[in-house]
């Protein structure tokens, strides 16, 4: 689960920067190629640069700070949801939890209803 982040405090800034640079050393693709992507995705004029990338993570960087309304297809191509998971309010943090939770339930259950589905064929197909 990833850290809760505030809006608007000293403390949310650092735990954003933290967690730009966590997922993207985590990520398989270079920086380059994250602000090559994400330049693309924003339809920006001009492009996001490695540099820019490293000013969002930098802590001694204050006034660079990364735009919220990228937060959405850095994500996407990070291929983590980390920040986004990170900047949601508690309300929807359980909303998603319940439903991660219930997927999982329906997967136990799916694959519960296979192995009855094979006794039950067995049973039926068996003499008796």
């Amino acid at each position: 689960m990833s850290p809760k982040i505030g809006i608007g405090s000293h403390e949310s800034d650092l735990a954003i920067r933290t967690l730009l640079s966590e997922v993207m050393s985590g990520c398989p693709k270079s920086r380059e190629k994250i602000a090559e992507e994400l330049t693309l995705r924003v339809r920006r004029a001009n492009p996001i640069t490695v540099s820019m990338l490293n000013d969002w993570t930098k802590t001694t960087k204050t006034a660079a700070r990364f735009p919220a309304a990228y937060v959405r297809d850095f994500c996407e191509v990070t291929g983590s949801d980390k920040l986004q998971r990170a900047i949601l309010g508690s309300r929807l943090s359980d909303l998603i939890e319940i439903g991660e939770r219930e997927l999982d339930s329906q997967k136990t259950r799916s694959a519960k209803d296979t192995v009855l589905k094979r006794l039950l064929t067995a049973d039926v197909q068996k003499p008796h």
